[in-house]
């Protein structure tokens, strides 16, 4: 069952990239299956999900809460959407999310089952 807070995920981003790719994901290998850890070491665990997506990574985003309240340091990058939950069941994450053609979508690693959430670009701000 996925986090009904996930759908409600609002993204900050430090600016807007030069170009938008036409499909991304936007993963984080911060709290796994939800399970709240320490920053240090959610740090070292995005370090990792960093080390290994590098060459795709196009923009640091952050996934927020929309008090702000809660927030978890993120990567987009260019993927597909098998190898975004391959990546995101490797980094033990409970869902990730994607977009295409400005169309956002939240997909649980598990079952692969997505739900639309709408546009992406309604859910950004900078920050």
């Amino acid at each position: 069952m996925m986090n009904r807070e996930y759908f409600k995920t609002i993204f900050l981003i430090p600016k807007i990239p030069e170009f938008w790719p036409v499909e991304f994901a936007i993963i984080t290998a911060n709290n796994p299956m939800d399970v709240k850890l320490p920053d240090q070491e959610n740090d070292l665990r995005n370090q990792k999900l960093f080390d290994k997506i590098r060459d795709k990574v196009f923009l640091n985003i952050v996934g927020s809460s929309p008090d702000r309240s809660h927030q978890e340091h993120s990567f987009a990058l260019t993927c597909s959407i098998q190898e975004a939950i391959q990546i995101g069941e490797e980094f033990e994450q409970r869902a990730v999310f994607y977009v295409r053609e400005g169309m956002l979508k939240l997909i649980e690693c598990s079952s692969s089952k997505s739900q639309e959430m709408g546009s992406f670009e309604d859910r950004l701000l900078l920050g």
